[in-house]
């Protein structure tokens, strides 16, 4: 009987939203950079492997991400750079 009474709520909870918040907002806002759109058509999907491309698309998404971050005044400007690799 229990179970009958709890299995909307259980369900309700199954249902709700990834998340709201600025920093999960960036990351879904960060596909739309003109950067991360670019080495998406460029590559072909080779950005799926571990390489260089691959390298270059999490790069271009963690700027994107950092820079909207910082339009929401959220992120301190500047820092250190992020290491690249070759």
């Amino acid at each position: 009987m229990r179970f009958v009474l709890l299995l909307p709520l259980l369900l309700a909870a199954c249902s709700l939203p990834e998340g709201n918040s600025p920093q999960t907002q960036c990351e879904r806002q960060a596909d739309d950079d003109p950067a991360v759109r670019e080495i998406y058509s460029r590559t072909n999907g080779a950005y799926t492997q571990p390489w260089v491309e691959r390298d270059q698309l999490l790069m271009a998404r963690r700027q994107a991400v950092l820079r909207c971050m910082q339009q929401k005044g959220l992120a301190p400007s500047g820092g250190v750079q992020p290491v690249r690799s070759y």
